[in-house]
């Protein structure tokens, strides 16, 4: 049977009218999808290496981080994107954040104000130090100055911190860092001061010009950063992204591509400071081990995070904490002076007693002993010791360590030394001469070891957090094998 070509017409055009359709409904589809995506404008800052224009392009370390972050965020319909390729100052970055008129910011520090205003992610991108830039060979000459004339960046953080290094300055505000970088050059200023991601990056540019103070800076972290009305979910995401980049090591790849290992850290690393205090923390074959070293590492890496330990003299390590060199310090006992520029996490680390060591063959009338000027008791110089001790009326001599503590005992050049029972236990046991000696408790009463960190926003959150874990990690048989491995009795 023949069909009419009328009704051929018919259904070739309903045929075309369907596919038609189908293909409206693609077209629909995929624009409802892309008008959905979020797009999150940022600036890019006046601050090499973090940005960089080359040829119109805006390119640098923290555009890296972007790129990372954005591979990821992909994946939940987010993105960020440059507002323009005009490099902004600091206080143009947080004038736009706090309008509105970018939503995020990558690489920018925190203070009361900036925490106050804006909305932070407190897994930080990277740490640096405060830094002080000269020209090459100059160093002794300008710490030799009665008075530096420093060029400051107007608005940076760092520049609240100059008084700290330099006591006779005469300060000089620049607009951004290359500003300063041309004075510097003409001698105008004799040094600029300035964090070390920027001071190390031209240092390493132009070894032939410039070089770096030898000093003690402060540390600090640059964070992603957020008008305080972008929705937590959209945080949480690139919150989430972030940890992915360190997860993969990606962050640490983008400090090495710059050049930039000596001059930052990735921001997943905490840097923790402590004294040789066996069995809790000691050097053995060239390694930072112990009881609360064990702890403290197991509960950050819980928490995301990768840890550094040093050691300094008990003299010195709690005091090396007040300009914030470290993020903090263990295990340290409370004292009143200690609470103006630390901070205790509610839970302790470890507990101790302390007790008063002799000899046995000398161990008549202890307690007279003790209470006898001519009685010689040694101590070691730094640790906080209970106020027990220092109402003992015996002579009292600082030493530097318990090592030096338990030889001049074993001398006879002290009558006693007071330490801690674990510690003492185990220097003693270690130098042999753990049969020789025993002890006396100062105080029956255990006392409480912290890590504490130090006195700012970032460090107060770290407390928080690893007080938590540190509660829940205490219940865990990795704990107590930990204890059993250094012979700590609970």
């Amino acid at each position: 049977m023949r069909v009419p070509s009328s009704e051929l017409n018919r259904s070739h055009v309903r045929r075309l009218m369907i596919k038609v359709i189908f293909l409206l409904a693609i077209v629909v589809l995929f624009l409802s999808t892309t008008t959905s995506a979020t797009v999150l404008y940022t600036s890019a800052q006046s601050a090499e290496p973090k940005y960089i224009v080359e040829n119109g392009k805006i390119t640098g370390l923290c555009d890296d981080i972007i790129d990372g972050l954005n591979k990821e965020l992909a994946k939940s319909g987010i993105s960020i994107s440059y507002k323009s390729n005009e490099l902004k100052t600091d206080s143009e970055i947080f004038d736009s954040l706090k309008s509105g008129e970018i939503q995020v910011f990558v690489g920018f520090g925190v203070n009361d104000e900036r925490y106050r205003e804006l909305k932070y992610i407190f897994m930080p991108l990277y740490s640096i130090k405060e830094s002080v830039l000269v020209r090459k060979g100059e160093s002794k000459a300008v710490m030799a100055k009665n008075s530096v004339t420093i060029g400051t960046i107007r608005a940076s953080l760092s520049s609240d911190d100059v008084n700290q290094v330099f006591k006779k300055n005469t300060t000089k505000e620049f607009k951004n860092i290359a500003e300063a970088i041309e004075a510097l050059d003409a001698k105008k200023i004799d040094a600029i001061f300035y964090p070390s991601i920027s001071v190390g990056f031209y240092t390493s540019k132009f070894p032939e010009k410039y070089e770096i103070l030898n000093i003690d800076g402060k540390k600090y972290y640059h964070y992603i950063v957020f008008n305080k009305n972008v929705p937590e979910k959209i945080v949480h995401a690139v919150e989430q992204a972030l940890r992915f980049m360190f997860a993969q090591r990606l962050i640490d790849k983008i400090i090495s591509k710059y050049k930039m290992q000596s001059y930052m850290l990735s921001g997943d690393i905490l840097e923790f400071v402590t004294i040789e205090w066996p069995p809790y923390e000691f050097s053995q074959s060239g390694k930072i081990v112990g009881s609360d070293v064990e702890v403290i590492a197991e509960v950050f890496k819980k928490l995301g995070y990768r840890t550094l330990f040093y050691i300094e003299l008990p003299s010195r390590a709690i005091q090396r904490m007040k300009p914030e060199i470290y993020d903090g310090v263990f295990s340290v006992w409370k004292g009143d002076e200690r609470d103006n520029f630390l901070l205790y996490p509610d839970e302790p680390i470890s507990y101790t007693k302390e007790v008063m060591w002799y000899v046995k063959s000398n161990s008549k009338n202890l307690q007279d002993t003790l209470n006898s000027t001519n009685t010689i008791c040694g101590y070691v110089n730094g640790y906080a010791y209970d106020d027990k001790f220092w109402q003992i009326k015996c002579t009292k001599i600082p030493l530097e360590s318990d090592e030096v503590g338990f030889n001049l005992l074993r001398a006879g050049r002290i009558n006693t030394f007071a330490t801690a029972y674990e510690t003492g236990k185990f220097v003693a046991k270690e130098l042999g001469m753990l049969n020789e000696v025993s002890f006396a408790y100062i105080s029956e009463q255990k006392r409480p070891q912290y890590l504490t960190f130090a006195n700012n926003v970032y460090d107060s959150y770290l407390a928080r957090i690893f007080s938590q874990e540190l509660t829940k990690f205490k219940m865990t048989d990795e704990y107590m094998k930990i204890l059993s491995k250094y012979g700590i009795e609970r």
